[in-house]
């Protein structure tokens, strides 16, 4: 199944993939649908209707044993990640000749992930590095998650909790949590100092 991008690279992806010997079952311009009984394969566009993470969302969590291999035009750190979180299966850029579409969907349909080379060296400098990432907060540095960065920087932009919330596809809720965490972790930092010196 193709779905997202525009009518016409959709229309030769489906070339492409249908004299590979692929079966295509459906092009869809919009959201792909909730029931996607008996594909094996979604390959999605990265600019789909209602936003790419809650698509490959809605695709991984029904009754769909489907894979999603996702299409984007370039291959950007923070949406690799959020695909490959969401649940895809891979990353495709997407000026990827025929022949390289036909090997990522081949490779996807074997359970393969499908990650070009840049990406896989931002997947291992995620991995090694951990969820850690260093911030600045009220002039102490501060060991924070991906999600907590994300989150400081936008309220230092001046968005608001919500407007975060809807940006980073996360609830408000969410992002009240992470705000409070940073704050709980600087107020940590700025007291671990005072406890020290008053013990010696």
């Amino acid at each position: 199944m193709l779905v997202g991008g525009r009518a016409l690279v959709r229309a030769a992806r489906r070339s492409v993939l249908s004299r590979a010997g692929f079966d295509v079952v459906a092009a869809s311009d919009d959201d792909p649908p909730v029931a996607l009984r008996g594909t094996r394969l979604v390959l999605l566009d990265s600019d789909v209707a209602g936003g790419l993470v809650p698509a490959i969302r809605r695709i991984a969590e029904g009754d769909s044993a489907a894979s999603v291999l996702v299409v984007a035009p370039e291959l950007d750190h923070s949406s690799l990640l959020a695909a490959i979180r969401a649940g895809a299966r891979g990353f495709l850029p997407e000026n990827v000749g025929p022949r390289g579409l036909v090997r990522a969907v081949a490779a996807a349909l074997d359970g393969e992930v499908v990650v070009p080379r840049a990406g896989i060296a931002m997947l291992v400098e995620e991995v090694r590095h951990g969820a850690q990432r260093h911030a600045v907060v009220d002039g102490v540095l501060l060991g924070l998650t991906r999600r907590e960065v994300d989150v400081i920087m936008r309220r230092r932009a001046g968005m608001t909790p919500k407007q975060i919330a809807v940006e980073l596809e996360l609830s408000d809720v969410t992002v009240r949590r992470h705000l409070s965490s940073v704050a709980r972790k600087a107020r940590q930092a700025r007291s671990q100092p005072l406890a020290l010196e008053s013990t010696s």
